[in-house]
């Protein structure tokens, strides 16, 4: 009877509070793990909560086989000495936090024999990146490494270039991360197969990827090779080939010298005219910097008309400060003229003019098309 109380708990607080994954028809929690938690010593404050860790909490506490050993894990969410569905509430919660998910770096890795691991968990303390393990649907066996069988498992995969194992638990997303650490050992000379599936179940073409890998003897090379014709990548970095024995300090003399600068975003001046928004660059002077500043505040609306059949003029409304110099205007280029007025041209002129910008990857012809004949609204707009 005790058993069913406790069951039904687990259900009503599971609905309760957000947590899902609990089958109603097995939950029946293993007696200690209501009464006490296993002995804890880690400080929650200071462990990098992952999906795993989910799992092996929920699995403990519906009596389930838990790979893991379990003992200083910090699964004591709320300190009262017990380890129930209020914690797996609570981890739940934490890894879906926004605190958590502020972090643009995640590390991620595959590691067999613990090797990769140790430095995944450098990386980790040195970046403060997120964590995430690639682990495989069926996991490797010290069999299925044996290098001297010509037909064990890991030979029989990498040998078999089109060969994907499958992942047990795959990241839900990679969206919000700008920065990815790709770790894994060396198998046969390149990466394990497994990290092909890891990069084909994703979009890395806006990411910044960084390989690393461990290995006695092969290096990093054929590995970024092999990754850099996969998938399209962002902006992959040079890896680094690291032995069993590497010292953080080593690690963390790596990380110091690469280059993960992030380039920052060009700011884009937008122009619709006559329903078509099209695009153009920035000058690099006062006058465009206090353009910036008044769109900052609104989009700005100029009725502008014909002049000298090589511009389309019209009034701001308000001034800007003036970088006037002797110009021959291109086709597409954005004139401040008198300090108030604002200029499209679609033919050559030159005057004594301020630059604002130009028009992106438009030709004369085009230019002309789309202001037309006549008058024409010009909006002018950040976005």
């Amino acid at each position: 009877m005790k058993k069913r109380i406790i069951t039904l708990l687990t259900v009503v607080v599971s609905i309760l509070c957000g947590c899902s994954g609990i089958n109603t028809e097995t939950a029946v929690l293993n007696e200690k793990s209501t009464v006490q938690a296993i002995s804890v010593t880690t400080n929650s404050n200071d462990y990098n909560y992952t999906v795993k860790d989910v799992k092996n909490l929920q699995d403990f506490l519906l009596n389930r086989p838990v790979s893991d050993n379990l003992k200083d894990k910090p699964y004591d969410m709320n300190n009262d000495g017990v380890w129930n569905v209020f914690d797996l509430c609570m981890l739940k919660h934490k890894l879906l936090s926004p605190a958590q998910n502020d972090n643009d770096t995640v590390v991620v890795y595959f590691s067999r024999t613990n090797n990769t691991e140790k430095i995944a968990n450098y990386i980790i303390d040195i970046t403060g990146a997120e964590k995430y393990e690639i682990e495989a649907e069926i996991p490797y066996t010290d069999e299925d490494l044996d290098y001297t069988n010509s037909s064990c498992r890991a030979n029989q995969e990498q040998n078999d270039k089109s060969y994907r194992p499958e992942i047990a638990e795959p990241m839900e997303s990679i969206d919000r991360y700008e920065v990815i650490y790709l770790g894994y050992p060396i198998w046969w000379g390149e990466e394990p197969r497994i990290i092909d599936t890891f990069l084909e179940i994703y979009d890395f073409s806006d990411k910044t990827v960084i390989p690393f890998c461990t290995s006695a003897s092969s290096g990093i090379a054929t590995s970024e090779r092999n990754i850099k014709n996969h998938v399209p990548i962002g902006n992959l970095l040079e890896g680094k080939r690291f032995s069993a024995s590497a010292s953080k300090s080593e690690v963390e003399e790596w990380i110091n010298g690469l280059n993960i600068m992030k380039n920052p975003v060009e700011e884009k001046l937008y122009l619709t005219i006559n329903g078509t928004k099209i695009s153009a660059t920035f000058e690099d002077n006062s006058s465009a910097q206090a353009l910036k500043e008044k769109l900052a505040e609104g989009d700005i609306i100029i009725d502008a008309h014909d002049y000298g059949n090589f511009e389309k003029v019209g009034d701001l409304g308000f001034s800007l400060p003036r970088n006037d110099t002797q110009i021959t205007t291109t086709p597409g280029d954005l004139i401040l003229y008198q300090g108030n007025q604002f200029t499209i041209y679609y033919d050559e002129n030159s005057w004594n003019f301020t630059k604002l910008g130009h028009v992106d990857n438009m030709t004369q012809e085009e230019i002309k098309k789309l202001l037309g004949d006549g008058d024409v609204t010009i909006t002018l707009s950040l976005i």
